[in-house]
């Protein structure tokens, strides 16, 4: 993060020195145009005295104007270490009475009782800045031009600005590593944040420290939210193997007794038998890992609602009861489907839907009576019920509060079953905001499981829309 051009300590350098550099340099064009407005203000005034000086000179004889200026002064005045001055003075009778012929004229003549004229004009080919002002006499009218050249103007409007930029560039010099400073220690809890990290192992998935600054938490908390997510993932995968090897050890074990047993023997009856009871085991197997496989995907950190999309539960029941009707037939038993033909709507994921009715019907046929009856019954109103109820002897009620749990089977249950199917059926209903239930059969009799489900409505355009 220090060494990387697009690191975030040198985006915010970036982003802060650089209006300010802007801002000296507006400031700096602004301070020469005040300093040169205050220089040419002052040596205006200059200007202006000079030129009251020489009218003050100018004396009238005989209707004669002359100037009582000796050579020294004269030389005295137009001499300066920096620059030149020039000056003349004129008669509105006689013409030029001292100075500069040459002397560039005003954009105006100056009256009597005009302010005086300040203008910028060129002497000997350098640029200068005159005042003009008029000196009146009786009849005539006596204009004083004096103009200097810009070098002291120019000096001093220079180091005005020298003058205020110094103090600022060192300021900004100062606030820059104030600012350099400043943002290493603001972005210290980010440093703190990827030690914590760097340091951890890969199995270390406890949540972060929360005591940065405000604008930190955002991000552990974003940190945690992820380490709860793997850590939940972990879990639920550690979860997932000690089931498989939980419920596989012993079909696996039992696989190869009867494999063994296949190979040793050499009547072709009792080798047969032993062959069913492989194929038998190697069908139960199989089921198991389906089921552990389908619980591990209905796991709320499986995160299976990205794939969720409007699903008609009434067509599905229709489709997957078809499914199941060798199966039952099979066993003699009388499957069938009543309620909604279509139009029962719920948000899911269809396969997961599926397996949930499935896991029923697999259980209905397992545990049912023989012979029996199986209906499947889907009715849509504020909440979509899925129902699946069988003839069979049931559970006795001192049971059902657990037989939603993993692996669980009651004392007297025949079958090969390993206790996961209604556990798979909680599972996705809760996936889908629903919930399992069990009662007895519509006579008083059976066993009986309804799932309730969100419903949403999806009008004519095919748009769905939540109901409640």
């Amino acid at each position: 993060m220090q060494t990387t051009a697009s690191s975030l300590r040198h985006q915010l350098m970036r982003r802060l020195t650089l209006p300010l550099l802007l801002l000296i340099v507006l400031d700096g064009i602004a301070s020469h145009q005040i300093a040169a407005h205050f220089s040419r203000r002052a040596y205006d005034d200059g200007l202006y005295d000079l030129a009251r000086s020489l009218a003050l000179q100018v004396k009238f004889r005989a209707d004669r104007v002359s100037v009582d200026l000796p050579r020294e002064a004269i030389e005295m005045f137009e001499s300066d270490v920096v620059g030149r001055t020039y000056f003349v003075v004129t008669s509105a009778v006689q013409g030029v009475v001292l100075g500069e012929r040459l002397f560039p004229a005003p954009p105006r003549s100056p009256r009597r009782d005009q302010n005086p004229i300040y203008y910028d004009a060129t002497m000997d080919a350098r640029p200068i800045r005159a005042v003009a002002i008029a000196q009146p006499s009786g009849t005539d009218l006596i204009t004083v031009l004096v103009g200097e050249t810009l070098e002291k103007r120019v000096a001093l409007a220079n180091e005005m600005l020298i003058a205020t930029l110094l103090p600022q560039l060192l300021l900004t010099l100062v606030v820059v590593l104030l600012l350099r400073f400043g943002i290493q220690g603001g972005l210290a809890p980010l440093a703190s944040v990827t030690r914590q990290i760097e340091r951890r192992s890969p199995h270390d998935l406890k949540p972060l420290g929360d005591e940065g600054p405000a604008e930190v938490r955002p991000l552990t908390h974003a940190l945690n939210e992820l380490l709860r997510a793997l850590s939940a993932a972990q879990v639920a995968q550690r979860r997932f193997v000690a089931n498989a090897a939980h419920q596989l050890r012993t079909p696996l074990a039992a696989l190869g007794i009867q494999a063994e047993r296949a190979l040793r023997e050499s009547e072709p009856a009792h080798q047969a038998q032993a062959l069913q009871h492989v194929a038998s085991g190697v069908r139960r197997v199989a089921r198991v890992a389906h089921q552990l496989l389908t619980l591990a995907r209905a796991e709320p950190e499986a995160k299976v609602r990205e794939r969720f999309a409007e699903v008609d539960v009434a067509a599905l029941a229709r489709r997957v009861t078809a499914e199941w009707v060798p199966r039952a037939l099979e066993r003699e038993v009388d499957l069938g489907y009543s309620g909604a033909e279509s139009g029962v709507w719920v948000h899911a994921d269809e396969d997961l839907l599926a397996e949930l009715l499935s896991n029923l019907l697999d259980n209905a046929l397992r545990y049912g009576r023989p012979a029996g009856h199986v209906t499947v019954t889907v009715e849509g109103g504020a909440t979509v019920t899925l129902e699946v109820e069988d003839d069979g002897p049931g559970i006795p009620a001192e049971y059902r509060d657990f037989v939603f749990d993993r692996f669980v089977r009651l004392a007297d249950t025949q079958g090969d079953g390993c206790g996961l199917g209604l556990s798979i059926v909680r599972e996705i209903a809760a996936l889908h905001g629903g919930r399992a239930a069990i009662s007895d059969g519509k006579a008083e009799q059976g066993f009986r499981v309804v799932v309730s489900l969100p419903r949403t409505l999806v009008p004519h355009d095919g748009q769905p829309a939540a109901v409640g």
